[in-house]
């Protein structure tokens, strides 16, 4: 997708949820959620046909190492407005600031230093043995659905599934020594951030997951959910994908793209009004409402 294509992708997505928020507001008796949560990312793991290493990084990679990288603590913020669809599910849209940051103190080496790309911020074409780390972040539109259990009680388990249109900044770098979590100067790739020329990254991924939500009182309840998505890039790890391939006598690297699987952690509460009936407040509540307790 090109960088402009992204940019219009992004002022639709605003128009559209700027109209929710105002039919929201001229409904009939509609009972709409407000939910404020931070959150903490982690990547897991690429998905897909894993990298073919080229012969001279198999040989330049240390004996001793690991693909793994190490998780960091993340903190990110998000929102998001409820619409109750049948007595016990709920549409939201949300808006989402998260990160994911991770570092690797015996990587291996990659094709990716191999590539052309590599040398536009690494001049001299040397292999990387240092400890690396990267910081990814996302801005994320998603549309979420979720089904409550347990109608009657102060305490409903859910769970969840969730579409996204993320924008993505990465940055992958050399750590500044053994015990330091963050990144040096030396960028080794750069995408969507300060470092780079090139755009964000805007692409899809999928996920579903479980939480719960707990009623305080009737507008007020706590929500906490874990979500696991499949993300398509190979970047939220901050290191494209290349394999290596041999077609006759011509050997190559091929950029493998990839999907990525990550979770999320949400924790926030949700404030609930109903709109379009009585002035200043909720008006009549609808006793089949899932989110809070019937009015005696």
């Amino acid at each position: 997708m090109k960088p402009e294509n992204g940019q219009m992708l992004l002022a639709r997505i605003y128009s559209i949820i700027f109209l929710l928020f105002a039919v929201s507001f001229t409904a009939n008796a509609q009972i709409i959620g407000y939910r404020l949560a931070l959150n903490s990312s982690v990547f897991m793991n690429e998905l897909g046909d894993p990298e073919v290493p080229h012969p001279d990084v198999l040989l330049a990679t240390p004996t001793i190492h690991t693909k793994k990288f190490k998780p960091q603590p993340t903190v990110g913020v998000e929102g998001e407005i409820l619409f109750q669809v049948s007595p016990m599910s709920h549409f939201g849209i949300e808006l989402e600031y998260s990160k994911i940051k991770g570092f690797n103190n015996t990587p291996p080496v990659y094709n990716y230093y191999l590539t052309p790309y590599y040398k536009d911020f690494q001049t001299g074409g040397e292999f990387i043995t240092s400890p690396i780390a990267f910081q990814t972040a996302m801005f994320n539109v998603a549309a979420n659905w979720k089904y409550f259990f347990f109608e009657k009680s102060p305490l409903k388990p859910f769970f969840k599934l969730t579409g996204v249109v993320s924008f993505i900044g990465t940055d992958f770098s050399i750590k500044n020594s053994e015990d330091a979590t963050e990144l040096d100067s030396e960028i080794l790739y750069s995408r969507g951030t300060s470092n780079s020329e090139q755009k964000k990254l805007p692409v899809f991924h999928l996920g579903g997951g479980i939480g719960f939500d707990y009623e305080i009182d009737d507008r007020w309840s706590i929500q906490v959910d874990g979500t696991l998505t499949a993300i398509n890039t190979d970047l939220m790890n901050g290191v494209p994908n290349f394999t290596y391939v041999v077609e006759g006598e011509k050997a190559m690297l091929n950029y493998n793209k990839c999907w990525s699987l990550t979770t999320q952690i949400s924790a926030g509460i949700v404030y609930y009004i109903e709109v379009g009936g009585q002035r200043g407040g909720r008006g009549k509540s609808n006793p089949s409402l899932p989110f809070y307790r019937k009015k005696m």
